[in-house]
């Protein structure tokens, strides 16, 4: 198995998992909110703050008794590492998680001007490619957390066309070396 495959997998068991606590979120709460954008200036290694929660209940008649759930999937892909080349960068996959991937590398300087617009365009904050009403996932990732030869992400809904266009950006910026991981351990369930 490839690494496009595994991408795919990562992502489309990580979906499932959300859409049906969604499903069931919703059922309990019919006026919750789903991928709900907040900031959260307390984690200064968040970009701009920023964070999608994956889902805010709504009591009716008690403006301050919204609770924010998070889904805690309880299966992630099981493979053996595996090492490939984008372009002249080296790239190794130790595990995926897709709501929890770590991308370890060895670009020097700030990340911040570097993933200012791949972050703008898919985590979408101001939700312009969000359409009301659209009961598809609305492909945008939950966060970036951006750490010292370190980044994090959440990547939500989002295509894996977010995962592999930051990995063009950190090959683009000189990277030598990725190493792609997760920073929790959950049961795995094998991609074979």
């Amino acid at each position: 198995m490839d690494g496009n495959e595994l991408i795919s997998l990562a992502r489309q068991l990580y979906v499932d998992q959300l859409v049906g606590f969604l499903r069931s979120q919703f059922a309990k709460y019919p006026g919750g909110s789903a991928e709900t954008p907040t900031e959260r200036p307390a984690n200064s290694n968040l970009y701009g703050a920023h964070y999608r929660v994956d889902f805010v209940t709504t009591i009716a008649g008690k403006m301050d008794a919204s609770v924010v759930v998070e889904l805690v999937p309880d299966q992630q892909l099981e493979f053996e590492p595996i090492e490939g080349a984008a372009g002249p960068t080296q790239v190794r996959m130790e595990a995926l998680n897709w709501d929890d991937v770590e991308i370890v590398h060895d670009v020097a300087g700030d990340m911040a001007p570097l993933l200012k617009d791949w972050f703008n365009h898919w985590y979408d904050p101001e939700e312009r490619r969000i359409t009301p009403g659209v009961t598809q996932p609305p492909d945008v990732i939950h966060s970036l957390g951006i750490y010292p030869g370190a980044l994090v992400i959440d990547f939500g809904t989002a295509s894996t066309d977010a995962f592999w266009s930051l990995i063009a950006i950190l090959r683009d910026a000189g990277a030598k070396t990725l190493v792609i991981r997760d920073t929790r351990k959950l049961p795995r369930e094998s991609a074979n």
